[in-house]
């Protein structure tokens, strides 16, 4: 009776750290989504001050100033916060991964200081940009050692931590800049807005993280390390090459003010993605969690909750992205101003581009429920291939920047069928049910854009007052969305938990 009683308690004390721990680890993810919340904010916030006070091609010119410095920034960083993530636990930290970190980071320094020097004689690049460039090429050590420090944080499970810099440090960013811009300092303000979140970021993670080991060279633990950041090396410059390439490809054969409004769009298709793709994750993960859990029924359950999942998906992208076409004009005129508008047939298409990709998303949950998440990095190895086919063709066919923008759009739609291909192939969902579904969605996306489009047309632009045309074309879209998806969407959120037996 008392082993009994002793047992009982024993397992009372371990479901209570549990909970305790389950808990930590929710606020903690609070924590993270609330710091990219603020980093989201404040760059929308640089955004909006930086389009209000340089032109078209100054933005352009930043835009490839700080491109390439964040690609020596991203070789130089690439893997040593990883590598000290995965470390065990029961051996001290060698400091030898810090100082190798900081040897990577002065060594691309130099290589940026070399090219600069190079620029000098033969491009002759105006002080301003030469100014920002050492500003932005300064950052690169400290971004080291930076990253150190948050491999340290995240090891030790001190994500609240690790928030609370990421948010203090942007914020601090966007009130440097926005003062620098408004003073007149042109794109040095720019660089001294990032100088700002690095100075920040250093002090606030080197007083969390504490993490200065003395000085230490072993050479057995830098191959390791160096070999472990070879591995993601790779990885990190597909994506930078998928995220920049369009801009390279764009100042080469373009010009800089073409990549200042690609820029533009690119960044306010991106702020409406990042508010989209994160519910959707969630959402995702939920539900399949659920169905590996037994509750789905099997194979049939993994197919019916693959196909409501796309439909869910599409209830919450569809009318985002349709209707930020249909208002592309207004948003520009209302955020960016007039000098911008150019920049409204780039964000149609891209807007478009996200649309149709958007399906994407899930392609993290779904192949790692099913347990393929190997697949993972080749598709990312394919996805990028295609955009960076694409973006050559484009070039091909003529250096334009819509022609840019609709190698986008055809990127979107190859690596889509790609991954459409895989998740039928995994999941095995029915196409007839899937498009049934999706039937709703599409139908009241539609009839948004046209009821968005009427209103905006009867209006004329009479007005003059971009705030209150970008309002209105909200309002009716959102109530014209709402009569048909309403119904639709209870329905199928209704079948979601259903399916899952989640009531």
């Amino acid at each position: 009776m008392g082993t009994s009683s002793v047992a009982s308690t024993a397992m009372s004390g371990a479901e209570e750290d549990q909970k305790s721990r389950n808990a930590s680890t929710s606020r903690d993810a609070l924590w993270v989504s609330g710091a990219r919340l603020v980093s989201q904010l404040c760059g929308i916030g640089t955004l909006l001050v930086a389009a209000r006070v340089l032109s078209p091609a100054e933005v352009g010119v930043f835009a490839m100033v700080s491109s390439t410095v964040l690609l020596q920034s991203k070789i130089a960083e690439a893997g040593w916060s990883e590598y000290l993530i995965a470390a065990p636990h029961d051996r001290e930290l060698p400091g030898t991964v810090l100082y190798c970190a900081l040897a990577s980071g002065l060594a691309f320094t130099i290589l940026g200081f070399l090219g600069l020097a190079v620029s000098l004689i033969w491009l002759t690049p105006s002080g301003s940009i030469v100014l920002a460039l050492l500003l932005l090429m300064a950052t690169i050590v400290p971004g080291t050692f930076i990253i150190c420090q948050s491999g340290v944080l995240v090891r030790g499970r001190r994500l609240r931590d690790l928030a609370c810099y990421q948010a203090a440090s942007e914020f601090s960013g966007l009130l440097v800049t926005a003062g620098g811009l408004l003073l007149g300092w042109g794109i040095v303000a720019l660089a001294a807005g990032r100088c700002c979140v690095v100075l920040v970021a250093l002090l606030m993670s080197t007083g969390f993280a504490r993490w200065l080991p003395r000085f230490e060279f072993k050479l057995a633990t830098a191959r390791e390390a160096l070999a472990y950041s070879t591995r993601l090396l790779a990885s990190r410059l597909m994506q930078f090459a998928q995220s920049y390439g369009a801009e390279f490809l764009i100042v080469f054969f373009i010009g800089a003010t073409e990549v200042g409004l690609y820029r533009m769009a690119s960044r306010i298709v991106g702020a409406v993605t990042e508010l989209i793709s994160e519910p959707v994750r969630m959402l995702a993960w939920s539900y399949f969690s659920r169905q590996q859990s037994g509750a789905g029924g099997g194979v049939e359950g993994l197919s019916r909750l693959t196909g409501l999942i796309m439909a869910a998906t599409a209830f919450a992208a569809l009318p985002v992205f349709m209707g930020l076409a249909v208002i592309s004009e207004q948003v520009v005129n209302a955020l960016l101003g007039a000098q911008w508008l150019a920049a409204a047939p780039v964000l149609i298409l891209l807007a478009a581009a996200r649309g149709i990709a958007v399906i994407q998303m899930l392609n993290e949950p779904v192949l790692s429920i099913i347990g393929r998440v190997a697949l993972l990095p080749r598709l990312n190895m394919l996805f990028t291939a295609t955009s960076l086919a694409c973006l050559a063709v484009a070039g091909w066919i003529g250096p334009a920047l819509l022609n840019v923008a609709v190698a986008q759009v055809v990127a979107a739609a190859a690596t889509t069928a790609v991954s459409l291909y895989f998740l039928q192939r995994g999941t095995g969902f029915r196409w007839q049910s899937l498009l049934r579904r999706i039937f709703p969605a599409g139908l009241g996306a539609c009839v948004m854009v046209g009821a968005v489009a009427l209103a905006l047309y009867l209006a004329g632009g009479s007005l003059h007052l971009p705030f209150v045309d970008l309002f209105m074309g909200i309002v009716v879209g959102g109530l014209a969305y709402l009569v048909i998806a309403w119904s639709s969407g209870r329905a199928l959120m209704a079948e979601l938990n259903d399916v899952t037996a989640a009531r």
